[in-house]
């Protein structure tokens, strides 16, 4: 017996609220793209685990016309350019060069600024996968919820001015970027 129903219509708060996200990820890929066209960029990046509390900090200067990049916390300074790679240098004087086939790793206090290089875009590496993106004030909030079980949820804030993730939260960790500002040129 068939049914005399009409297939189902969009409303269009559905359809508003799915352009509401595809604009906010578009925002998105603009300022990556836009920040990769700026200077050097200074921060730093505060970590918290949200399972034992511990919390450190580190100094991260990011040259995106250079293409290198620096962390610096109370251990070591671990930094990468293109003609050296990757080298950590450890507070107790010793020297750790990392293999040229790991010149795309980048640390998580890096990854904030590079964005689309966050394990959240739902790839074969993720761990989270983009749920919905919502403009919001400077930037747009991102949801997040876990590939391998949507129980873990996560959210992250990606600042539209800079190009960088200034809030990410897991259930295990939660970084954050403060004083964040353009440096002058080396």
């Amino acid at each position: 017996m068939a049914s005399n129903s009409l297939p189902t219509v969009p409303q269009v708060e559905d359809v508003m609220a799915v352009d509401e996200s595809f604009n906010a990820l578009l925002l998105i890929l603009t300022a990556v793209r836009n920040s990769l066209m700026q200077r050097r960029l200074g921060a730093t990046v505060d970590v918290v685990d949200m399972e034992g509390g511990d919390r450190r900090s580190a100094e991260v200067i990011v040259s995106y016309s250079y293409r290198t990049w620096s962390v610096t916390d109370e251990n070591k300074l671990w930094s990468f350019t293109p003609a050296r790679g990757g080298r950590i240098e450890y507070s107790t004087g010793e020297v750790e060069q990392a293999p040229r086939d790991r010149d795309d790793y980048l640390p998580p206090e890096i990854a904030l600024f590079f964005p689309l290089s966050m394990r959240i875009w739902g790839g074969i590496p993720d761990d989270f996968r983009v749920a919905g993106a919502e403009v919001e004030g400077e930037g747009v909030r991102l949801a997040l919820i876990a590939l391998e079980d949507p129980r873990f949820t996560g959210s992250a804030f990606v600042d539209t001015k800079y190009g960088v993730m200034t809030e990410y939260e897991t259930p295990a960790r939660r970084f954050s970027v403060r004083d964040l500002s353009w440096l002058p040129h080396l």
